[in-house]
Order: C-alpha cells, then structure tokens, then sequence
C-alpha cells in the first residue's frame, strides 16, 4: 500500500514494564550503526491487523522490544521533525522534544535540516507511525506506573505517559496539516476499497488496543494508590482530553458533519465523542475514590474517523 521503508515494532503486549529499559536501550553503544537485516517479521493473527499493518508498512519483529521502540521513536521523530519546523528552525510542536526526553533520547540541538516538502501521502503516513511509536512509549511509561514500588516512581510512569501523549497530539495536528481538499482527492479513498478493507479503522491497531488495555488496569488501580499521586493521575486526565479535543479538531476540519469509514452513514465526531464518553463511563472504577475520571482510549488514530 505504500512505498515508505519499514518501520519495526515489537507485538505491544511484549513491551517492557519500565522506563528504564527504555532508557538503557537509548544509551547503548553503536545503536545508530544497527541494521534491520537481521529483523524477522511476525506475522499478524488478525487480518484487519494485517491490512492496518500494510497500509503504514509496520511490521512486527521478535527482537527486544526497547530497542526496537527506542529506534522508531528516532527514526519517526526526526522524520516528522524535518517537515515540522519554523523558518527559524524551531519546532511547531515543542512536545515532541519532551517526549524524546521521557525516552531517554537527547534531541538533536544546533544545525538542523531544511523544510522538508513531505507530499500529503508522506505526512500522512509518517506522522501516523510517530503516533504508533509514542502509543507504544506511552503503554511502557503506564506499565511502569502500575508496578513502581513508590509513589515517586508511579508519578515518574505518570507524568512520562503525560509527555508522550501530549506528543500524540501533536502527531495528530502535524499529520493533518494539510488542506481539507488533499484529505478528500488523496487520503480519504486510499483508506476505502478497493485500496483498502472496507470499514479501516484506528481500531484494528494492536497498539491502539494495548493502549485501551493498560490505561483501563491504571483506572482501576488508581483509587488504591497513594494520594500523593492525584496531581499527576489528573494531569494525565487533562492530557488525554487534549488529545480526544486534537482528534476531534482534526475530523471537523475535514469532514464536519461526514461519516466515518467505520460507522457509514454516522458522522465521525459524533460517533468519537459518543465512544470517548462511554469509555469513560466504563473505566471510572470507583467514582467515589478515583482522583478523576480516566478518560480511555480518546487519543484513536485519525484513520478511523474522518
């Protein structure tokens, strides 16, 4: 489906459960002089998993996951990065430096390359697999979250999960900027048949649904932990709202009142705002204790809406 080289993932349910690994795979020697040759890819069990796969040339590999996160965590950063930048140099989104800091990466400082005049196809596919890269941070930073053994370390899983998801949405915002014509004559048909399984959707992502999976086990573990973690878990909230608001903005731009490729004929923001509010619903396990409401699974890729 596209032409972009392959970009390795581990299956999301083998990532880390600590940051430290991240970091540690971050500063190992001769990490940039590494070669894919060796990657053996796994297949995918699920079709639509497959399909998804293919469109955005993600494959997945039996290697170690932090290496293989750390590296597409580089590699998608300086891409989108290229085509993301002021005149001057500086960063329109400047979160994504913060997210390549929780990561234990040193963003690159000094000389930096021109604008990159990335095609609509490109933007639309690289910022999607900077999205999938910090989807899989954003599981390891509330893995890390959950099994600390001190609050210190819990808030440190929290507030990283915090960058990397305000990274998305900038992801999200950088992937769409372009105008609402290009999304309707290039992006919109080759997400429908005959390019592509009808019903494709941001749903048939398997980081998506680890994502779901392990924001879920942080609400529910939440009420039990220290209060001392009520600042952090709530900022989370906050961030995660930001990035349902980005997605949202995203889809009125494009398609105000269109369907969605995965309901029909229901317009995509409604049929995001009615999924975001019922998993909200559903992962406030005590209402009475949480520190707030954890609003799970707001932050679902631009290709199911639009």
């Amino acid at each position: 489906m596209t032409s972009e080289s392959v970009l390795w993932l581990a299956p999301p349910q083998h990532l880390p459960h600590s940051l430290g690994t991240l970091r540690e795979a971050a500063d190992r020697p001769g990490r940039h002089h590494t070669s894919p040759d060796h990657h053996r890819r796994l297949p995918e069990r699920d079709p639509r998993e497959a399909a998804f796969g293919e469109y955005f040339a993600v494959a997945r590999c039996a290697c170690a996951p932090a290496p293989l996160l750390i590296d597409a965590l580089d590699d998608t950063l300086a891409t989108v990065r290229a085509f993301s930048r002021h005149p001057d140099g500086s960063l329109t989104e400047p979160d994504l430096d913060l997210a390549a800091h929780a990561a234990g990466l040193t963003p690159k400082s000094g000389l930096y390359e021109p604008r990159t005049q990335a095609t609509v196809r490109q933007r639309w596919i690289q910022g999607h697999r900077l999205f999938f890269a910090l989807t899989q941070a954003t599981v390891v930073a509330l893995r890390h979250a959950l099994r600390a053994p001190s609050p210190a370390g819990s808030a440190l899983g929290l507030e990283s999960a915090a960058h990397f998801l305000r990274a998305s949405a900038s992801a999200l915002r950088i992937t769409a900027s372009f105008d609402a014509q290009d999304y309707h004559d290039t992006v919109r048909p080759s997400m429908a048949p005959p390019q592509a399984p009808r019903g494709f959707s941001g749903l048939w992502s398997a980081d998506h649904r680890v994502l779901v999976q392990s924001l879920r086990e942080w609400g529910l573990a939440a009420p039990a932990k220290s209060s001392s973690l009520r600042p952090a878990h709530q900022h989370l909230v906050e961030v995660l709202t930001d990035v349902h608001h980005a997605h949202v903005g995203v889809c009125s731009r494009f398609v105000p009142s269109g369907p969605s490729l995965l309901r029909g004929a229901e317009p995509g923001v409604q049929v995001l705002d009615r999924l975001c509010q019922r998993r909200r619903t559903a992962l406030d396990a005590a209402p009475g204790s949480t520190p707030g409401q954890l609003p799970d699974a707001c932050n679902e890729n631009l290709t199911m809406r639009p």
